[in-house]
């Protein structure tokens, strides 16, 4: 019994090892002899001395018409060739019977990794409104609310000037020249913030390599709560708003606190049992559905019960032109929203438990409500507010 030693490392790095490996089996086989292969030896059993082989020129035997191909190999044991090459950071590897075959089914997968990465690169190559309509679409647009959408429409307006821009040539310097051509407002500050979360986004997921946002210091102002109506200011909208379509609809937005998305118009008496309105509060990115109730008095229900055709006529856009258009003419200045922060504050000096109050107003907690809504007026009184609203408010 003969043993033949072969240097693993050698075969992998060497090629003339290997060769002489295959060479020594091929021999054996067209030999008959018997051999076993374990690990880096092969054991010739009742067969002659493999030393002599070592010497010897022995050449793996090839198929007639063969010729010396890179990449491809014949294995006579296997009685098969193998192609195997790298490219684009992959290894191909494909079996044939013919070396032809092998030629072709290689050829065939370096055209469809080539193909691939082409298609990759070609999709990665997105202008900013581009990248911005797909970030939108993806990861916006399932999980805001109504009014939330029309501030991002408001942003993709304004970015006009940087939309041709490719998203990979968006540096700090093009993004700081833009930002100094605008008027510094509320829209700005969204669209820095807008822009800056989908550059991040676009970093995560390889579309760019560097976030030109990382370095840019941006100054945030505080921003100061939005003041509720004062006094002289609910006796004027009231005293004006008496005869006005949208009367009932207003009174509602003051008397219970409501966000302007929050008014189910369509069904607003259905909503109320027992004086208690329940009212969908879809706040928050996931989009889970909450409810809150608000307590409403007597009268508050009887005018929306009165009024029920009023409220199924309107939306939450309509109502907020006509307010804003009413508020224009008495040069009041405010919005629906500010009709939350008074309901806030009005319930407070009505002597209202905080607790109640926050939760009607949708907070998870008092404190929210007492920082950002609540306001100190100290021409307001549990008196005038009562006598103001004819009762509207509920005490309970």
């Amino acid at each position: 019994m003969e043993s033949v030693e072969l240097d693993n490392k050698l075969i992998e790095q060497r090629t003339i090892h290997k060769r002489q490996a295959l060479a020594i089996i091929a021999y054996l086989d067209a030999t008959n002899d018997s051999y076993k292969i374990n690990q880096n030896k092969i054991t010739v059993i009742n067969g002659e001395d493999t030393s002599q082989l070592k010497k010897s020129k022995v050449s793996i035997s090839k198929p007639k018409g063969d010729i010396e191909m890179r990449n491809i190999t014949y294995r006579p044991k296997e009685k098969r060739y193998i192609g195997r090459k790298q490219i684009l950071n992959k290894i191909i590897t494909v079996y044939a019977k013919t070396q032809a075959e092998c030629l072709q089914k290689l050829n065939a997968e370096v055209r469809k990794i080539k193909f691939n990465f082409q298609q990759n690169s070609n999709q990665s190559k997105f202008t900013v409104i581009q990248y911005w309509d797909k970030w939108y679409r993806e990861n916006k647009e399932p999980f805001i609310a109504e009014s939330t959408k029309e501030d991002y429409e408001i942003v993709r307006r304004k970015i006009t000037p940087i939309h041709h821009i490719p998203l990979t040539q968006l540096t700090k310097d093009i993004l700081l020249s833009f930002f100094a051509t605008l008027e510094e407002n509320r829209t700005k500050e969204k669209m820095i913030l807008f822009l800056s979360t989908m550059m991040k986004t676009a970093l995560a997921e390889g579309k760019i390599k560097l976030n030109p946002f990382a370095t840019i210091v941006v100054k945030t102002k505080k921003r100061k709560p939005k003041p509720p109506f004062n006094y002289d200011e609910q006796v004027k909208i009231i005293e004006n708003l008496k005869g006005k379509v949208f009367e009932p609809i207003i009174l509602t937005y003051l008397t219970t606190g409501l966000r302007k998305t929050e008014l189910d118009f369509q069904h607003i008496e259905q909503n109320i049992k027992n004086n208690v309105l329940t009212a969908i509060n879809l706040k928050g990115h996931d989009r889970e559905i909450r409810y809150k109730k608000i307590k409403l008095s007597d009268a508050m229900v009887k005018i929306i019960n009165d009024n029920k055709d009023t409220f199924h006529k309107y939306n939450a856009r309509l109502a907020l032109d006509h307010f804003t258009e009413f508020l224009k003419e008495l040069k009041i200045k405010g919005s629906l929203v500010t009709c939350r922060h008074t309901f806030a504050t009005n319930c407070y000096y009505l002597g209202k438990d905080k607790l109640i109050i926050s939760r009607e107003m949708g907070h998870t907690t008092s404190q929210i409500t007492d920082e950002n809504y609540i306001e100190v007026d100290y021409n307001l009184s549990k008196e005038k507010i009562l006598k103001l609203y004819n009762n509207l408010y509920n005490l309970d």
